[in-house]
């Protein structure tokens, strides 16, 4: 996917959540642990997101996501 703010190619990955919410990429696999660490997010090139306050469900779906990281955007389908 093309970014609509710059035009060069997005990441394609997934929207994560597990202690904060973050972009997790295509490829990486997310960790076994409860709480997901800095340096594990790191380690797993995942770019963290403030947490939700709103989430409720406990059935998790994770949407689809494509982040630029020259625009530091975060395009989200839902």
């Amino acid at each position: 996917m093309e970014c609509p703010y710059c035009g060069n190619s997005m990441e394609s990955g997934t929207l994560r959540s597990r202690g904060s919410n973050y972009f997790l990429p295509d490829g990486e696999k997310p960790s076994k642990v409860a709480f997901y660490t800095e340096k594990y997010l790191n380690k797993a090139n995942a770019i963290s997101l403030p947490p939700s306050p709103y989430e409720t469900s406990l059935h998790v779906e994770w949407p689809v996501a494509y982040c630029c990281r020259d625009c530091r955007k975060i395009i989200i389908a839902y």
